[in-house]
């Protein structure tokens, strides 16, 4: 065997180990339809009030087990039927335009989610998202 043949056999092996330990340190999101990039389309408070936030550039972000509302971070655990959320880091007042009231301990009921849309719903607000 040619010593060029060796070493590019060799090369290739040395990239594809480096591929595989790549990808393996990935961590998996295992969020299904929940992760990604949601966008705030409107927000329906208790008292029947419509706030249309379509025309806003109102996000939440969810990745991993850590989600972000504006340059708030904080964490959630879904449980299918139920997104918690605790923000670590953030101004409660400024959330409020995201539909989150309670920053510290904010429970909504899952009503629809899917690849495209969701529903949630709190004891303050119903929230409209669209999937970005």
């Amino acid at each position: 065997m040619s010593h060029l043949y060796k070493y590019i056999i060799c090369n290739v092996l040395l990239l594809m180990l480096a591929a595989t330990v790549i990808t393996g340190c990935q961590k998996e999101d295992n969020n299904g339809d929940l992760g990604g990039f949601w966008k705030l389309t409107k927000i329906t408070n208790t008292d029947g009030d419509i706030i249309n936030k379509t025309d806003e550039n109102r996000f939440w972000r969810i990745q991993l087990e850590l989600i972000q509302i504006s340059k708030s971070y904080g964490r959630f655990q879904y449980t299918g039927d139920s997104l918690f959320i605790q923000m670590i880091e953030t101004n409660n007042g400024a959330l409020i335009d995201y539909g989150i009231y309670n920053a510290e301990n904010e429970r909504f009921a899952v009503e629809h989610l899917d690849r495209n849309k969701m529903i949630l719903q709190s004891k303050n607000a119903r929230l409209n998202l669209k999937k970005f």
